[in-house]
Parts: structure tokens; C-alpha cells; sequence
């Protein structure tokens, strides 16, 4: 999958997670869509096509030491990203918490921003290597 399509996902992850929160669905499955939303923003950015043996876990780190660190991004979106995984990817028990109209909020705003963030980097990088060697 090119970076384009990844971001085309990303944008209708957005938009269906926005109408299930719309209908009442429930925040798990919400917050499941912006979170899908995310990686493949991160997908994008990185422009991995096949994610092969890699995890979230792994590409969540790489862009946490790439980006956040470097501050091309925000810490709120990485603190909402990293909420969004903890809450995905943990067992669908009883004891486990149901995710907050404000950390549902808080994953819209960060799955928005990772999809304007990415294609920002992603055009830079085309106009420096434009008319160059690649």
C-alpha cells in the first residue's frame, strides 16, 4: 500500500469512527477507528508498505525517537496515541476500562493531526528530493 492510500484509509477511519460516535455505537469501537486512523498515518510517514514482522509497538517507538523528540510533533498526539494503543490492544475483560469521552476527544484530535503531520512531511520530502537524485 503506497503512503497515499494509507492516508486515504486513515482519512475514512476518521470519518467512519466519527459517525459510529455519532450513532452511540460505543467508545471501543470509536476509539478502535481513530487509532487505525493513527498507524496508518504513521505508515504513511514512514512509508512502509508491508508491515511485515513489525509491530505498532515498534513504529509507535520509531516515531516517538523520529518525531516527538525532535518535536516536528506535538506530545499531546503521541500521549493520545499511546492511550489509544494501551486501550486497543489490552484483553476485552471486564475490568478493563472503557475509554472516556475525553480520550476518545483527545484520539479524533491526534488521528486528525498525524494525517495533516504526514502529509506536511510527506510533501517535503518530495519538494527536496525533487529535480535531484533520489
Amino acid at each position: 500500500m503506497t503512503s497515499s492510500e494509507r492516508l486515504r484509509d486513515a482519512r475514512e477511519s476518521i470519518a467512519e469512527g466519527t459517525l459510529l460516535r455519532r450513532e452511540s455505537i460505543g467508545s471501543k469501537p470509536v476509539l478502535a477507528k481513530y487509532y487505525h486512523a493513527m498507524m496508518n498515518s504513521l505508515l504513511a510517514l514512514f512509508g512502509i508498505r508491508d508491515i511485515g514482522r513489525l509491530t505498532h509497538a515498534d513504529i509507535i517507538e520509531r516515531f516517538e525517537r523520529e518525531h516527538v523528540r525532535a518535536g516536528t510533533v506535538d506530545g499531546s498526539v503521541f500521549k493520545a496515541l499511546r492511550r489509544s494503543y494501551d486501550l486497543t490492544h489490552e484483553c476485552e475483560c471486564d475490568h478493563m476500562p472503557v475509554p472516556t469521552e475525553e480520550e476518545i476527544e483527545a484520539a479524533l484530535q491526534a488521528a486528525e493531526g498525524l494525517v495533516r503531520a504526514a502529509e506536511q512531511l510527506l510533501r517535503t520530502e518530495v519538494k527536496v528530493n525533487e529535480g535531484g537524485p533520489v
